[in-house]
């Protein structure tokens, strides 16, 4: 009889322990997916040295556009920018654009004051250039003044990047219909060869 008791004791005891043990790990186990979440349900940290996120600037070989001597053309003048992506090769062009051609025999055709405000480009390939309003107010007007100025823009820009298709000129910020009442700028410009000489 004492036996038996002390072996049904013994058994109670061992049937105990299992079950301790056995709720001890279900409950690490619950413990353990509430305050340690999965690897991939945490953001990876940002690098600062990750390449697409810093960007060296790298040397590019570029073509400005001008006009002759007499205004009725444009001409390509070769110059080296450095530039890390779209946006500041935009800004690089636009930068010597401005400050006009090293060839004597080339005049800018945009008008001193003019200051690029903004850039930006859009998926389709669209950039859009936001000018002050000195590009109009300084401008000496005429159609193929307009069509010079234009175009040297466009051109310079579109010939040197293969992510921009087609250029949208922008005043202070808004769409305009001309420069000065000739040509027509309300809609993006893709390149035009046909003025090149």
């Amino acid at each position: 009889m004492g036996v038996r008791l002390v072996s049904k004791r013994k058994g109670r005891f061992w049937l105990f322990l299992a079950g301790a043990i056995g709720l001890g790990f279900v409950a690490s186990f619950f413990l353990g997916k509430l305050f340690h979440p999965r690897p991939e349900s945490i953001a990876p940290s940002s690098k600062v040295g990750d390449s697409a996120q810093v960007r060296e600037a790298t040397s590019q070989r570029i073509h400005l556009y001008f006009a002759d001597q007499k205004g009725n053309y444009l001409q390509a003048e070769e110059r080296k920018i450095l530039a890390a992506d779209s946006i500041s090769a935009i800004k690089a062009i636009m930068t010597a654009l401005l400050e006009g051609p090293d060839d004597p025999k080339l005049v800018s055709t945009i008008p001193a004051g003019s200051r690029l405000l903004h850039v930006f480009v859009t998926d389709d390939g669209t950039a859009y250039l936001d000018f002050n309003l000195e590009l109009r107010r300084h401008h000496p007007g005429g159609v193929t003044a307009e069509r010079l100025t234009l175009y040297a823009i466009v051109n310079s820009i579109v010939l040197n990047l293969e992510q921009v298709e087609r250029v949208q000129l922008l005043l202070e910020g808004k769409t305009v219909s001309t420069l000065t009442g000739h040509l027509d700028i309300s809609q993006a410009k893709t390149a035009n060869l046909l003025i090149v000489r």
